[in-house]
Parts: C-alpha cells; sequence; structure tokens
C-alpha cells in the first residue's frame, strides 16, 4: 500500500509566524506607552501641610515653640596644647567662654575641670586633666598680665604649684 503525497500546508506556519508578529506588535505599543510616560518630567514633590501651630494648650499648660539663632563664634584656643583644649573643652562650649573668664587660680580651674567631668560628665580623659588645668592657668596668668590670678601667691603663679 502506498500513501498518497502528502501535502505540505504552510497555513499552520503562517498562524505561528503571525501570531508572533502581533505580541510583538502589541508589545512593541504597550513599551512605547511606558517609554514616553518615562520622558515625561518628574512633577515636584507635593507641598508640605501646613505648619503646626507655635502654640499647644493642654491641661492647664501652654507650650511655646521659639526659634534661636546661635551666635557664630569661629573662636579656638592657640599655642601649645590648643590641640587638647579644642578636641575637649570646645565639645560643649565654645573657647571663648573660658578665654573671657577672670582670671583663675590653678586649684580654681582643677576644681572647673573636676565638676566639667564628674558633675557634667565631660568626655575628658584623666590623663588629660593635667595639661587642660596647665593651658587654663597660663592662660589666666596672660590675661592677668603675668600676675598671679586671685587666690594664687606669686612664686605659685611662677612654677605652678598650688602651694
Amino acid at each position: 500500500m502506498t500513501q498518497p503525497p502528502q501535502r505540505h500546508t504552510y497555513g499552520r506556519a503562517v498562524l505561528q509566524v503571525a501570531g508572533l508578529a502581533a505580541g510583538f506588535i502589541v508589545a512593541v505599543s504597550l513599551g512605547r506607552g511606558a517609554f514616553q510616560q518615562s520622558l515625561r518630567p518628574v512633577p515636584p514633590p507635593p507641598t508640605p501641610a501646613a505648619a503646626p501651630p507655635s502654640t499647644v494648650t493642654a491641661g492647664g499648660f501652654t507650650l511655646s515653640s521659639t526659634s534661636i539663632d546661635w551666635p557664630d563664634d569661629p573662636s579656638t584656643y592657640t599655642g601649645a596644647g590648643a590641640d587638647l583644649m579644642n578636641n575637649n573643652c570646645t565639645a560643649c562650649h565654645s573657647a571663648s567662654m573660658a578665654l573671657t573668664q577672670p582670671p583663675l587660680s590653678r586649684a580654681q580651674w582643677a576644681a572647673t575641670v573636676d565638676k566639667m567631668r564628674n558633675t557634667y560628665k565631660a568626655a575628658v580623659a584623666p590623663k588629660d586633666v593635667p595639661a587642660i588645668v596647665d593651658y587654663l592657668t597660663k592662660m589666666s596668668e596672660r590675661a592677668s598680665g603675668g600676675a598671679a590670678p586671685p587666690g594664687q601667691a606669686p612664686a605659685a603663679a611662677a612654677t605652678g604649684s598650688t602651694g
């Protein structure tokens, strides 16, 4: 038995190619819209809501907001030992705060540094305390024109001892 010759129909292949082409056209047209959307400028962010009230009252108490402009204080400690001062003391307050103090004795400066460390928890290493007290004492001596600060004998100011 012989089989009749087979007819090759290209209909199935044509349908497959047509389906691929239609899918490609759909994908391109959908992608083109997304591409065009990506080219549009980004809209500005929405404006923030109104600022909260500057005064709030509750339970018989009134709290008010305020704004403070801090002064620009570029002063720093200078001279020998200044790095130690700038790295420790200016972490909490400006250099001008100490630079404008009345002249203090070595014992008074030692008490002040001790208060900063123990009461206010200044992160000053115990090994740095003598150098800081020396710097502040010398600063006080310069401010008082080389004279011993109050509470310190002239010989003690020259030798750096407290008697």
